[in-house]
């Protein structure tokens, strides 16, 4: 079992809909990504780059257990908004290092989201239709290599009780979502309101 499951009595959505601060994307903008890629490494001019980011993946499960591996659900876009690193593939050398958080972007908040543990329920059952069969969404720190024109799938060693994994949102087939944090960053813990995502 990854936690102590929680019997929350939740109804089949927290509240009519998550309440956002005015959008603002990361310090790395898609047009700062576009250049920091035809730039490549200052240094020994190669095109290879190492990015970490967080992004949104999906988990199947059953009886709150994992049936299944972490689906990707991310765009470009949101790949973007989640770079928290840019190193050269060659010679290591950091072209880029943002220490805020990606999701809420409090200073120094991303050392604390690798850091701490996730604390949002794994449910073993919808609180809707009682199904045993629910999607977790989590935003998970991964690394995702880049050479030439296109980027390899994400990767990530980081599990569901490893630090650094953070769920915010329960989907059922059927139902729909049926829980989903909002008041406060699900990577951080810092107070909401949340700033608005990409789409």
């Amino acid at each position: 079992m990854y936690f102590a499951q929680a019997s929350v009595a939740w109804s089949r959505r927290i509240n009519p809909g998550p309440v956002y601060a005015a959008r603002a994307m990361g310090r790395l903008t898609e047009r700062a990504l576009e250049d920091v890629i035809a730039a490549g490494c200052t240094v020994c001019s190669t095109r290879r780059l190492k990015f970490r980011t967080y992004v949104d993946g999906l988990i199947p499960l059953q009886g709150g257990e994992p049936v299944g591996p972490i689906k990707w659900a991310y765009d470009g876009e949101k790949f973007c908004d989640g770079v928290f690193e840019i190193r050269c593939g060659q010679c290591d050398r950091v072209l880029f290092d943002e220490p805020m958080c990606p999701r809420c972007h409090t200073p120094n908040g991303l050392a604390v989201a690798l850091a701490s543990a996730n604390t949002y329920p794994v449910l073993s059952s919808c609180p809707g239709c009682e199904g045993d069969e629910v999607r977790y969404i989590a935003m998970i720190p991964a690394r995702v290599e880049y050479e030439g024109k296109r980027a390899e799938k994400a990767r990530t060693a980081t599990e569901m009780d490893d630090p650094g994994f953070h769920g915010y949102r329960v989907d059922c087939k059927g139902c729909g979502t049926v829980a989903e944090l909002v008041d406060r960053c699900p990577l951080c813990d810092a107070p909401g309101p949340l700033r608005q995502r990409p789409c």
